[in-house]
């Protein structure tokens, strides 16, 4: 055949039949057809069909892993554009791809030459499953019926580059959906074992000058770990509003909370943010109990190593850091990131008597307070936190920070009312169906030595009508002074 070098590979596959094909042929022929995609939008399925049957069902045109790696870019090219229709949407072309993957992964210590060839076709492969899953979402469901994890969790313990383990971790993300997918990751391929050890790889590493640095492919396998966190069966009590899973749950999934908390000590902000793969740990921690048993109490406080007290609580610490840094920040974009720091310091302040005594002297030092300004205008987080919960429009944020403080505060609704005034707490009072008693009103009022403090507004009786005659006029006084008298 004169021209083989020269014409495209559909239409060597077209002119050659069943007939081999030189492997050269082939490369040169799928260069042509990549570059010329366009042309081939009317016979798309075809194409897709042809490239399935002589790649990924069979090795008839897989001479080489170059070749491979062309024929999957191919196919993920002409993939973009699919339908219910798609071949690429059935079991045997996700689990071929599937299985072509883990293929082209092991064959990288076999053939050093074509190695990166072979990085390259098994990242395409995965691309493509990914992407059938992303445009057809009827798809995920085969990819857990056909067991797909278990290849994804394969090629991560296989050791991964950076692309590669993005891409497991966004097929594992988009096909964990359900119940019955979660509990088979967990129970039977022990997946958060894997997840965990793989993002820790990436915890302290460089970024080089592959596709995705490393902090995008831990917060991709991190999506997947809150994948499994979400739909892994509850177990809660019936009439219960706690929503984290139970602890004999909780256990089967240490290791994604070890690695969460890990992630979250050791990452600093970016530009004054959280670091995405922070906020994706946040958001897992959210899902765990801290009481019990012992080996989830000790991932969230971990036994006094060297006498070393500060080492206990060195998790709790930077959830607090990170919170009052943040809730210093008077830009509006930090409201998400400050929300879910609120509800993990909740359940720990909640849950632990030492950890709520702990954060109490951060937010109140020396468990004093200037009643002779609005709790609002006072120093330091306390007041910062009151201006949070008036936020108009706050949404979760302020309650959020209204849960903070009056689990701080020991559900003391007295105390939480002289803390924050209860014109600053009533929309959140109101929300939550805390109801304020005029005996709760009475012993706010005579709580503090012999002066009254204003419930509504947090400060002394007489600093209140000292600040409204302050602010008016003479003419205001003297009016106001014959309708009084």
């Amino acid at each position: 055949m004169a021209n083989d070098s020269t014409s495209d590979y559909f239409a060597l596959v077209s002119s050659h039949g069943e007939e081999h094909i030189d492997s050269q042929a082939i490369e040169a022929g799928l260069l042509a057809a990549i570059a010329d995609t366009g042309a081939q939008a009317s016979r798309r399925q075809e194409y897709i069909s042809t490239i399935l049957s002589r790649f990924v069902y069979s090795a008839q045109d897989r001479h080489t892993s170059r070749a491979t790696s062309l024929a999957l870019t191919l196919l993920k090219t002409l993939g973009r554009q699919i339908d219910d229709t798609n071949e690429l949407g059935t079991e045997r072309a996700i689990s071929g791809l599937l299985s072509l993957a883990l293929d082209l992964k092991s064959q990288v210590e076999m053939d050093k030459e074509q190695a990166d060839y072979a990085i390259d076709a098994c990242n395409e492969a995965l691309t493509c499953v990914a992407n059938t899953m992303l445009l057809l979402p009827k798809c995920r469901p085969l990819f857990a019926d056909i067991h797909g994890a278990d290849t994804i969790d394969k090629i991560l313990q296989s050791g991964a580059t950076q692309t590669t383990a993005f891409l497991c971790g966004r097929c594992l993300f988009l096909s964990i959906e359900s119940p019955k997918s979660a509990k088979y990751c967990v129970d039977d391929l022990d997946l958060p074992k894997t997840l965990a050890q793989t993002i820790r790889g990436f915890l302290d590493r460089e970024s080089d000058s592959d596709r995705f640095s490393p902090q995008q492919v831990m917060n991709e396998l991190f999506k997947a770990a809150m994948s499994l966190c979400v739909y892994y069966p509850r177990d809660t009590p019936q009439g219960s509003s706690d929503d984290a899973l139970s602890p004999d749950h909780a256990v089967k999934l240490l290791d994604i909370l070890q690695i969460s908390l890990d992630t979250l000590f050791a990452l600093p902000l970016a530009n004054g943010h959280l670091a995405d793969p922070v906020r994706q740990a946040i958001g897992i921690a959210l899902n765990f109990p801290t009481l019990s048993p012992d080996p989830i109490l000790h991932c969230w406080l971990p036994p006094k190593s060297s006498g070393a007290e500060s080492g206990r609580y060195r998790y709790v610490d930077r959830i607090y850091q990170l919170f009052a840094t943040l809730a210093a920040t008077s830009d509006e974009s930090y409201k998400a990131e400050i929300t879910p720091l609120a509800l993990v310091l909740v359940r720990l302040v909640t849950e632990q008597p030492d950890v709520r005594q702990r954060l109490f002297y951060r937010v109140y030092p020396q468990n004093t307070e200037d009643y002779s300004a609005l709790p609002e205008d006072r120093p330091g987080l306390s007041g910062t936190l009151v201006r949070l919960m008036r936020i108009p429009e706050g949404g979760m944020l302020s309650g959020a920070i209204g849960d903070f403080l009056l689990a701080l505060l020991g559900q003391d609704v007295a105390k939480f009312i002289l803390a924050v005034g209860y014109g600053n707490a009533a929309g959140y009072m109101l929300a939550r169906g805390i109801a304020i008693p005029e005996s709760v009103i009475r012993q706010v009022r005579e709580s503090v030595d012999s002066n009254l403090v204003d419930p509504v507004t947090g400060r002394y009786l007489d600093q209140d009508m000292d600040r409204e005659l302050a602010n008016m006029t003479d003419e205001e006084k003297e009016r106001e002074a014959e309708r009084l008298f």
